[in-house]
């Protein structure tokens, strides 16, 4: 039975500046973060970085025709923000043109331009100052937006301002696999995270002021959570505090206009000073909630855990991708909570996707996995729509296989597969699947059955 989605649904994909970019420093651009990182040795598991990347710097028109091609109506990307600003204060004029050609071939193939001002690459010049542990990174974030708003917003009137502040917070200071590469910096991780919130406020006032018809949302990462053992009481309470912790932190001053009392309770020494006048000014300041879903995380109480009291517990029986637990049930209870919680925002999915690694003997464009992946989703958002959510669009992670952060080219995401040698972009059969899907807007695929097992 079809699965039919609303008249004007979006069906698009998603990219980061840095992962398909390449030519990180070229016409005058500075050096990010992932780009002194991605050098350190040892950080990335295969060795490589993103100098290369997908080529799109020079390939940015021909990648276009692809995402034509694919029947997309829509597409998330990000501009490298040291492209734009080399050095504090001082605007990269090279920077901006690619930027505006780029959206002018979108708006030409009739394909939305959705742009994501902080997709991770922040400048060097800013981390040597204290990046955003520093509330200094707030001012420079917002002088950075406006002039895109500028100079794009005539065209551009769809805007997201960071993508997943708790990963980025939370890999960069807790866990040290993203830079700045610290761990175990509390203090760091939950300035870095209000100061990350706080700057979508400030962005949004200015998308107000300076593009007529223009709307801003964020993307925010969202991990379904559950108990280990839904019948004790502490794994319950495990779980419920790493969904407070992981998820809420990051919704809860967006709508209801605090951060949830008993992280603040556990961590709250850790936060700014005075982070507290800064919620009235934060809440009702997204147009749009983006949710980035690609999993489960089961949670057992731990006494031996400081501050949480949660370990994770991975079930040897779930079924798994080579990244994380296959789990989607999350995407349609994720996308309830919007609805019954948070007041039913208009809302996107602005990423979801399934990780291939390569294997020797394996024809990379063939992929039935993704397509099960993707299809079991997809039908969980039409189902979540059919029941009242606001939800207006999915874009897939991602375009084409690209430097997944620290997996380097282990991880590949792509509806194109990359050759890294050539750059040649060659489809998927996932890719002719969503070209159908796009062009369709409806799903063939069984009504959605929903699991008894873990909530």
């Amino acid at each position: 039975m079809p699965i039919q989605f609303p008249r004007g649904f979006l069906w698009g994909a998603a990219t980061a500046s840095y992962q398909i970019e390449g030519s990180p420093l070229a016409d005058g651009a500075s050096p990010s973060i992932w780009h002194e990182f991605s050098h350190r040795p040892g950080r990335i598991r295969d060795g490589t970085n993103g100098d290369a990347a997908c080529d799109h710097y020079r390939r940015s028109a021909q990648d276009v025709g692809l995402m034509k091609e694919l029947g997309l109506n829509a597409y998330r990307f990000s501009v490298s923000w040291p492209r734009i600003f080399p050095e504090p204060h001082r605007v990269n004029q090279k920077g901006l043109d690619f930027y505006s050609r780029l959206v002018d071939c979108l708006l030409a193939s009739n394909i939305e331009p959705w742009l994501t001002l902080f997709h991770w690459d922040e400048p060097v010049w800013l981390e040597k100052t204290g990046g955003f542990v520093k509330r200094a990174a707030v001012d420079h974030l917002e002088e950075y937006g406006a002039c895109l708003f500028r100079n794009l917003g005539d065209r551009v009137k769809t805007w997201i301002s960071v993508n997943e502040p708790s990963i980025f917070a939370s890999l960069g200071y807790i866990l040290g696999y993203f830079p700045p590469g610290r761990k175990n910096d509390l203090s760091g991780m939950f300035h870095c995270a209000h100061h990350l919130l706080l700057s979508h406020a400030r962005l949004r006032e200015a998308v107000r002021a300076l593009v007529p018809g223009g709307r801003m949302g964020m993307a925010l990462a969202q991990i379904w959570i559950s108990p280990k053992d839904p019948g004790r009481e502490r794994d319950r309470a495990a779980a419920q505090f790493m969904d407070q912790a992981l998820n809420r932190f990051f919704m809860d001053p967006f709508f209801l206009g605090a951060y949830p009392g008993s992280v603040l309770a556990r961590v709250g020494r850790h936060m700014p000073r005075g982070f507290e006048r800064d919620l009235p000014g934060m809440k009702g300041s997204l147009d749009f909630a983006g949710i980035n879903y690609y999993q489960r995380s089961v949670y057992r109480w731990s006494l031996l855990q400081p501050y949480t009291h949660a370990r994770e517990y991975v079930d040897p029986h779930a079924p798994r991708s080579a990244m994380w637990e296959i789990y989607p049930k999350g995407i349609y209870l994720s996308l309830l909570r919007l609805r019954d919680e948070y007041g039913n925002p208009p809302c996107y999915i602005t990423e979801n996707g399934f990780p291939l690694p390569g294997a020797d003997g394996r024809d990379p464009l063939d992929d039935p996995e993704r397509i099960a992946y993707l299809r079991d989703h997809i039908a969980l958002v039409g189902k979540a729509v059919a029941e009242g959510v606001d939800c207006r669009g999915y874009f897939h992670w991602t375009l084409m296989d690209n430097f997944e952060w620290a997996f380097g080219h282990l991880m590949r995401f792509g509806l194109l597969h990359t050759d890294f040698a050539t750059q040649a972009r060659t489809f998927r059969k996932s890719a002719f699947w969503f070209q159908e899907l796009a062009r369709r807007n409806w799903l063939e695929a069984e009504q959605p059955v929903l699991d008894s097992g873990l909530n």
